[in-house]
């Protein structure tokens, strides 16, 4: 019995590989959907990119999560700033990854600790197989707390939506 490959598809699967393994492979869907009510009642419904993203203030939250290796240093933009910019002020914050996985997050959560939606890792834009294009990242070295179940559940990776109530 003899093997045929057929050659432009072993390309084609050889040249996807390489992109995928790339460093500088980000991922397939850089945005996220915010979906919420601003505070004079106008409804808002927006998709903010990862560039849009980058362009606001970044902070960086170094800490050890329970998914990686020792610490590490996640950069973005914190969740409130997002939110604060298109007048927004929720009593529940409700998040939505891209396997449909959801959680919540009240807006007092949002205020005490501060989480940020980190588009990097170490100064490495996050891949959807490294847990992004998105991550709602909790300092969870600075608050005792935030390594119970409850809140390590909230640590949304892959993050697509927010809907805002």
């Amino acid at each position: 019995m003899t093997m045929k490959l057929s050659l432009p598809p072993l390309l084609i699967s050889c040249f996807f590989a390489f992109l995928l393994s790339s460093p500088y492979a980000i991922a397939l869907s850089t945005n996220i959907t915010l979906s919420a009510h601003q505070a004079n009642g106008k409804k808002v419904e927006l998709t903010v990119s990862l560039e849009q993203i980058e362009q606001l203030p970044q902070t960086i939250i170094t800490t050890q999560l329970p998914w990686i290796n020792g610490q590490a240093a996640f950069k973005g933009v914190k969740l409130s700033t997002l939110l604060e910019m298109h007048s927004i002020k929720p009593s529940l914050i409700r998040l939505k990854a891209l396997n449909d996985y959801t959680t919540e997050v009240t807006w007092q959560e949002m205020l005490q600790y501060e989480p940020i939606i980190a588009i990097k890792k170490d100064e490495q834009y996050l891949k959807i197989r490294d847990y992004g294009p998105f991550w709602l990242i909790f300092p969870l070295d600075q608050y005792a707390e935030l390594q119970q179940t409850t809140y390590l559940a909230k640590m949304i990776w892959q993050l697509e939506s927010i809907k805002v109530e």
